[in-house]
Protein backbone atom coordinates (compact mmCIF):
# COMPACT_ATOMS: atom_id res chain seq x y z
CA UNK A 1 0.00 0.00 0.00
CA UNK A 2 2.90 2.35 0.83
CA UNK A 3 4.55 2.17 -2.66
CA UNK A 4 1.04 2.20 -4.11
CA UNK A 5 0.56 5.73 -2.71
CA UNK A 6 3.88 7.09 -3.21
CA UNK A 7 3.09 6.38 -6.78
CA UNK A 8 -0.29 8.42 -6.80
CA UNK A 9 1.30 11.42 -5.02
CA UNK A 10 4.06 11.44 -7.60
CA UNK A 11 1.49 11.03 -10.52
CA UNK A 12 -0.48 13.80 -9.00
CA UNK A 13 2.24 16.36 -8.35
CA UNK A 14 3.34 15.77 -12.06
CA UNK A 15 0.21 16.36 -13.26
CA UNK A 16 -0.12 19.73 -11.63
CA UNK A 17 3.34 21.28 -12.06
CA UNK A 18 2.61 20.56 -15.86
CA UNK A 19 -0.41 22.85 -16.50
CA UNK A 20 -2.08 19.84 -18.38
CA UNK A 21 -6.11 20.57 -18.32
CA UNK A 22 -8.34 17.28 -18.50
CA UNK A 23 -9.10 18.17 -22.01
CA UNK A 24 -5.44 18.26 -23.08
CA UNK A 25 -5.17 14.99 -21.55
CA UNK A 26 -7.08 13.46 -23.93
CA UNK A 27 -5.95 15.06 -26.93
CA UNK A 28 -2.44 13.62 -26.03
CA UNK A 29 -1.05 10.93 -28.57
CA UNK A 30 -0.46 7.75 -27.07
CA UNK A 31 3.51 7.68 -28.49
CA UNK A 32 4.26 10.68 -25.88
CA UNK A 33 3.81 7.93 -23.12
CA UNK A 34 6.19 6.04 -24.76
CA UNK A 35 8.99 8.80 -24.48
CA UNK A 36 8.44 9.61 -20.54
CA UNK A 37 9.87 6.93 -18.69
CA UNK A 38 11.17 8.13 -15.36
CA UNK A 39 8.12 9.31 -14.13
CA UNK A 40 5.76 6.38 -14.94
CA UNK A 41 8.15 3.27 -13.43
CA UNK A 42 6.15 3.42 -10.67
CA UNK A 43 2.85 3.32 -12.24
CA UNK A 44 3.84 0.34 -14.46
CA UNK A 45 4.75 -1.15 -11.69
CA UNK A 46 1.61 -0.80 -10.36
CA UNK A 47 -0.36 -1.61 -13.48
CA UNK A 48 1.55 -5.08 -13.67
CA UNK A 49 0.91 -5.86 -10.01
CA UNK A 50 -2.96 -4.98 -9.86
CA UNK A 51 -5.11 -7.97 -10.86
CA UNK A 52 -6.97 -7.90 -13.85
CA UNK A 53 -10.56 -9.31 -14.41
CA UNK A 54 -10.68 -9.78 -18.07
CA UNK A 55 -7.34 -11.45 -18.51
CA UNK A 56 -8.56 -13.93 -15.85
CA UNK A 57 -12.23 -14.35 -17.48
CA UNK A 58 -10.19 -14.80 -20.53
CA UNK A 59 -7.52 -17.34 -19.13
CA UNK A 60 -10.61 -18.95 -17.28
CA UNK A 61 -12.32 -19.18 -21.05
CA UNK A 62 -9.32 -20.69 -22.46
CA UNK A 63 -8.48 -23.44 -19.96
CA UNK A 64 -12.37 -24.11 -20.19
CA UNK A 65 -12.18 -24.81 -24.14
CA UNK A 66 -8.92 -26.86 -23.72
CA UNK A 67 -10.45 -28.76 -21.21
CA UNK A 68 -13.74 -29.03 -23.82
CA UNK A 69 -10.67 -30.06 -26.75
CA UNK A 70 -9.57 -33.05 -24.75
CA UNK A 71 -12.90 -34.17 -23.55
CA UNK A 72 -13.82 -34.76 -27.44
CA UNK A 73 -10.89 -36.05 -27.88
CA UNK A 74 -11.06 -38.46 -25.18
CA UNK A 75 -14.63 -39.36 -26.25
CA UNK A 76 -13.38 -39.55 -30.19
CA UNK A 77 -10.82 -42.21 -28.41
CA UNK A 78 -13.20 -44.07 -26.96
CA UNK A 79 -15.41 -44.23 -29.83
CA UNK A 80 -12.68 -45.65 -32.09
CA UNK A 81 -11.64 -48.43 -29.38
CA UNK A 82 -15.90 -49.07 -29.60
CA UNK A 83 -15.87 -49.92 -32.88
CA UNK A 84 -12.39 -51.40 -33.47
CA UNK A 85 -14.01 -53.52 -30.63
CA UNK A 86 -17.19 -54.15 -32.41
CA UNK A 87 -14.94 -54.93 -35.70
CA UNK A 88 -14.08 -58.14 -34.63
CA UNK A 89 -14.27 -61.27 -36.69
CA UNK A 90 -16.84 -64.05 -35.99
CA UNK A 91 -14.34 -66.60 -35.67
CA UNK A 92 -12.12 -64.67 -32.88
CA UNK A 93 -15.51 -63.97 -31.13
CA UNK A 94 -16.21 -67.64 -30.68
CA UNK A 95 -12.73 -68.57 -30.41
CA UNK A 96 -12.77 -66.21 -27.19
CA UNK A 97 -16.47 -68.05 -25.85
CA UNK A 98 -14.56 -71.05 -26.25
CA UNK A 99 -11.84 -70.26 -24.29
CA UNK A 100 -13.97 -68.72 -21.40
CA UNK A 101 -16.43 -71.78 -21.59
CA UNK A 102 -13.40 -73.84 -21.19
CA UNK A 103 -12.08 -71.72 -18.27
CA UNK A 104 -15.46 -72.13 -16.54
CA UNK A 105 -15.71 -75.75 -16.82
CA UNK A 106 -12.61 -76.54 -15.74
CA UNK A 107 -13.32 -74.40 -12.64
CA UNK A 108 -16.77 -76.13 -12.05
CA UNK A 109 -14.72 -79.67 -12.43
CA UNK A 110 -13.92 -81.06 -8.65
CA UNK A 111 -10.41 -82.83 -7.86
CA UNK A 112 -6.79 -81.82 -7.23
CA UNK A 113 -5.00 -79.47 -9.77
CA UNK A 114 -1.95 -79.27 -11.55
CA UNK A 115 0.28 -77.18 -9.37
CA UNK A 116 -0.91 -74.03 -9.15
CA UNK A 117 -3.13 -73.80 -12.01
CA UNK A 118 -6.91 -74.42 -12.45
CA UNK A 119 -6.58 -77.57 -14.72
CA UNK A 120 -8.20 -80.57 -12.87
CA UNK A 121 -5.70 -83.55 -13.15
CA UNK A 122 -8.39 -85.68 -14.88
CA UNK A 123 -8.55 -83.43 -17.46
CA UNK A 124 -4.55 -82.82 -17.76
CA UNK A 125 -3.78 -86.33 -18.01
CA UNK A 126 -6.38 -87.29 -21.40
CA UNK A 127 -5.25 -84.02 -22.90
CA UNK A 128 -1.17 -85.37 -22.34
CA UNK A 129 -2.32 -88.64 -23.96
CA UNK A 130 -3.79 -87.14 -27.21
CA UNK A 131 -1.21 -84.48 -27.56
CA UNK A 132 1.18 -87.61 -27.45
CA UNK A 133 -0.77 -89.61 -29.54
CA UNK A 134 -1.37 -86.82 -32.20
CA UNK A 135 2.57 -85.76 -32.26
CA UNK A 136 3.16 -89.83 -32.72
CA UNK A 137 0.78 -89.61 -35.56
CA UNK A 138 2.16 -86.64 -36.89
CA UNK A 139 5.90 -87.77 -37.30
CA UNK A 140 4.82 -91.18 -38.75
CA UNK A 141 2.85 -89.74 -41.48
CA UNK A 142 6.17 -87.14 -42.49
CA UNK A 143 8.22 -90.77 -42.15
CA UNK A 144 5.66 -92.48 -44.97
CA UNK A 145 5.65 -89.62 -47.51
CA UNK A 146 9.92 -89.45 -47.27
CA UNK A 147 10.38 -92.58 -47.14
CA UNK A 148 12.29 -94.68 -50.17
CA UNK A 149 9.06 -96.76 -50.78
CA UNK A 150 6.90 -93.63 -51.40
CA UNK A 151 9.16 -92.19 -52.80
CA UNK A 152 9.73 -95.29 -55.06
CA UNK A 153 5.63 -95.32 -55.56
CA UNK A 154 5.61 -91.53 -56.88
CA UNK A 155 8.50 -92.60 -59.30
CA UNK A 156 6.10 -95.55 -60.81
CA UNK A 157 3.28 -93.58 -61.07
CA UNK A 158 5.00 -90.50 -62.89
CA UNK A 159 6.53 -93.22 -65.10
CA UNK A 160 3.60 -94.51 -65.90
CA UNK A 161 1.42 -91.03 -66.87
CA UNK A 162 4.70 -90.18 -69.35
CA UNK A 163 4.14 -93.34 -70.52
CA UNK A 164 0.62 -92.93 -71.03
CA UNK A 165 1.01 -89.45 -72.38
CA UNK A 166 3.37 -90.22 -75.54
CA UNK A 167 1.40 -93.11 -76.12
CA UNK A 168 -1.76 -91.30 -76.46
CA UNK A 169 -0.11 -88.38 -78.76
CA UNK A 170 1.03 -91.55 -81.49
CA UNK A 171 -2.46 -92.86 -81.13
CA UNK A 172 -2.88 -89.36 -82.35
CA UNK A 173 -0.72 -89.49 -84.91
CA UNK A 174 3.05 -88.82 -85.03
CA UNK A 175 2.90 -85.25 -85.95
CA UNK A 176 1.40 -84.90 -82.65
CA UNK A 177 4.41 -85.55 -80.58
CA UNK A 178 7.19 -82.59 -81.78
CA UNK A 179 9.13 -80.62 -78.83
CA UNK A 180 6.49 -78.31 -77.56
CA UNK A 181 4.58 -81.04 -76.07
CA UNK A 182 8.01 -82.65 -74.81
CA UNK A 183 8.78 -79.32 -74.01
CA UNK A 184 4.74 -79.81 -71.87
CA UNK A 185 5.79 -83.71 -70.44
CA UNK A 186 9.07 -81.92 -68.76
CA UNK A 187 7.33 -79.80 -66.50
CA UNK A 188 4.71 -82.07 -65.69
CA UNK A 189 6.90 -84.90 -64.67
CA UNK A 190 10.07 -83.03 -63.84
CA UNK A 191 12.21 -85.06 -65.95
CA UNK A 192 14.45 -84.00 -68.28
CA UNK A 193 14.78 -84.92 -72.49
CA UNK A 194 17.21 -87.74 -71.62
CA UNK A 195 15.31 -89.44 -69.25
CA UNK A 196 12.11 -89.14 -71.04
CA UNK A 197 13.59 -90.43 -73.99
CA UNK A 198 15.39 -93.28 -72.01
CA UNK A 199 12.10 -94.01 -70.10
CA UNK A 200 10.02 -94.61 -73.07
CA UNK A 201 12.28 -96.94 -74.84
CA UNK A 202 12.57 -99.34 -71.67
CA UNK A 203 9.06 -99.37 -71.53
CA UNK A 204 8.35 -100.04 -75.26
CA UNK A 205 11.12 -102.72 -75.24
CA UNK A 206 9.25 -104.54 -72.51
CA UNK A 207 5.57 -104.07 -72.92
CA UNK A 208 5.25 -103.06 -76.82
CA UNK A 209 5.58 -105.79 -79.43
CA UNK A 210 8.37 -104.47 -81.07
CA UNK A 211 7.00 -104.45 -85.18
CA UNK A 212 7.67 -101.21 -87.32
CA UNK A 213 5.60 -99.19 -85.70
CA UNK A 214 6.68 -99.09 -82.34
CA UNK A 215 9.81 -98.52 -84.33
CA UNK A 216 8.62 -95.33 -86.56
CA UNK A 217 7.21 -94.41 -82.92
CA UNK A 218 10.84 -94.41 -81.54
CA UNK A 219 12.63 -92.65 -84.61
CA UNK A 220 9.85 -89.95 -84.03
CA UNK A 221 10.54 -89.33 -80.33
CA UNK A 222 14.09 -89.43 -80.93
CA UNK A 223 13.74 -86.48 -83.84
CA UNK A 224 11.57 -84.68 -81.29
CA UNK A 225 13.99 -84.40 -78.70
CA UNK A 226 16.50 -82.75 -80.20
CA UNK A 227 19.03 -84.65 -79.15
CA UNK A 228 22.74 -85.50 -80.34
CA UNK A 229 24.07 -88.82 -81.27
CA UNK A 230 26.32 -89.05 -78.61
CA UNK A 231 23.42 -88.36 -76.09
CA UNK A 232 21.49 -91.22 -77.58
CA UNK A 233 24.38 -93.33 -77.34
CA UNK A 234 24.52 -92.50 -74.11
CA UNK A 235 20.98 -93.28 -73.42
CA UNK A 236 21.39 -96.68 -75.23
CA UNK A 237 24.35 -97.77 -72.85
CA UNK A 238 22.54 -96.79 -69.71
CA UNK A 239 19.17 -99.36 -70.96
CA UNK A 240 21.86 -101.50 -71.52
CA UNK A 241 23.59 -101.58 -68.04
CA UNK A 242 20.60 -101.66 -66.24
CA UNK A 243 19.18 -104.65 -68.35
CA UNK A 244 22.18 -105.99 -67.19
CA UNK A 245 22.25 -105.43 -63.69
CA UNK A 246 18.21 -106.82 -63.51
CA UNK A 247 18.52 -109.89 -65.67
CA UNK A 248 22.48 -110.59 -66.44
CA UNK A 249 24.24 -110.43 -69.38
CA UNK A 250 23.93 -112.67 -72.52
CA UNK A 251 24.49 -116.36 -72.50
CA UNK A 252 24.07 -117.88 -75.83
CA UNK A 253 25.17 -121.71 -74.32
CA UNK A 254 22.00 -121.92 -72.26
CA UNK A 255 22.11 -125.91 -71.72
CA UNK A 256 22.19 -126.80 -68.18
CA UNK A 257 19.67 -123.89 -67.07
CA UNK A 258 16.53 -124.99 -65.53
CA UNK A 259 13.34 -123.75 -67.15
CA UNK A 260 13.21 -120.50 -65.11
CA UNK A 261 16.58 -119.77 -65.84
CA UNK A 262 16.40 -120.46 -69.47
CA UNK A 263 13.42 -118.61 -70.11
CA UNK A 264 15.06 -115.72 -68.38
CA UNK A 265 18.39 -115.48 -70.64
CA UNK A 266 15.78 -115.64 -73.81
CA UNK A 267 14.20 -112.61 -72.31
CA UNK A 268 17.93 -111.17 -72.31
CA UNK A 269 18.66 -112.27 -75.71
CA UNK A 270 15.44 -110.32 -76.87
CA UNK A 271 16.37 -107.18 -74.76
CA UNK A 272 19.51 -107.24 -76.21
CA UNK A 273 18.84 -107.77 -80.05
CA UNK A 274 16.12 -104.82 -79.72
CA UNK A 275 18.78 -102.55 -78.40
CA UNK A 276 21.45 -103.73 -80.93
CA UNK A 277 18.86 -102.85 -83.48
CA UNK A 278 18.16 -99.47 -82.36
CA UNK A 279 21.50 -98.98 -81.80
CA UNK A 280 22.48 -99.71 -85.80
CA UNK A 281 19.83 -98.36 -87.45
CA UNK A 282 21.02 -94.36 -88.68
CA UNK A 283 17.81 -92.56 -88.72
CA UNK A 284 17.78 -93.16 -84.58
CA UNK A 285 21.70 -93.46 -83.67
CA UNK A 286 24.95 -92.92 -85.98
CA UNK A 287 27.23 -95.08 -85.09
CA UNK A 288 29.50 -93.13 -82.26
CA UNK A 289 32.42 -94.31 -80.60
CA UNK A 290 30.88 -94.04 -77.49
CA UNK A 291 28.26 -96.61 -78.34
CA UNK A 292 28.93 -99.93 -76.04
CA UNK A 293 26.30 -102.29 -76.63
CA UNK A 294 27.53 -105.10 -77.11
CA UNK A 295 30.49 -104.63 -74.69
CA UNK A 296 27.98 -104.03 -71.89
CA UNK A 297 25.89 -107.09 -72.89
CA UNK A 298 29.40 -109.14 -73.44
CA UNK A 299 28.18 -110.50 -76.85
CA UNK A 300 30.54 -110.97 -79.75
CA UNK A 301 30.03 -109.86 -83.14
CA UNK A 302 28.87 -113.18 -85.06
CA UNK A 303 26.69 -113.29 -82.07
CA UNK A 304 25.46 -110.10 -82.06
CA UNK A 305 24.69 -110.04 -85.66
CA UNK A 306 23.11 -113.74 -85.52
CA UNK A 307 20.30 -111.81 -82.53
CA UNK A 308 19.83 -108.39 -84.41
CA UNK A 309 18.75 -110.70 -87.66
CA UNK A 310 16.41 -112.51 -85.29
CA UNK A 311 15.06 -109.75 -84.10
CA UNK A 312 14.27 -109.01 -87.17
CA UNK A 313 12.40 -112.20 -88.41
CA UNK A 314 10.18 -111.64 -84.99
CA UNK A 315 9.68 -107.69 -85.86
CA UNK A 316 8.15 -108.66 -89.27
CA UNK A 317 8.66 -106.86 -92.35
CA UNK A 318 11.17 -104.22 -92.26
CA UNK A 319 10.46 -102.95 -95.49
CA UNK A 320 7.12 -101.13 -94.24
CA UNK A 321 9.84 -99.58 -91.44
CA UNK A 322 12.36 -98.48 -94.45
CA UNK A 323 9.31 -97.03 -96.43
CA UNK A 324 7.67 -95.37 -93.50
CA UNK A 325 11.31 -93.67 -92.24
CA UNK A 326 11.89 -92.44 -95.90
CA UNK A 327 8.60 -90.75 -96.36
CA UNK A 328 9.44 -88.98 -93.45
CA UNK A 329 12.03 -88.15 -94.47
CA UNK A 330 10.92 -86.37 -97.22
CA UNK A 331 7.96 -84.70 -95.76
CA UNK A 332 10.69 -82.85 -93.71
Amino acid sequence: MATSTCSLNSYCSFYTCSNITPKSLFLIPRTKHKSVSAPFSSSLSFLSISPSPGRAITAKAASSSNNGREAKKEQKVEEEEEEVEEELPWIQEKALDLVEFTGSVTQAIPGPRVGQSSLPWIIAVPLAYLSITFAIAVVKTVRKFNSPREKRRKLVNTNAFLCKSVDEMFEKGRDELDQSALNGLMQKTGFDMEEILRKYIRYVLNEKPFNPDCVANLIQLRKASMLDDSQVANILNEISRRIVKDKGPVVMDMTGYSEKGFKRKLAVQALFGKVYYMSELPEFCSRDSSLTVKEIFGVADEDAEKLRLHTVSEAGDMDSLEKMVDGSDSEE
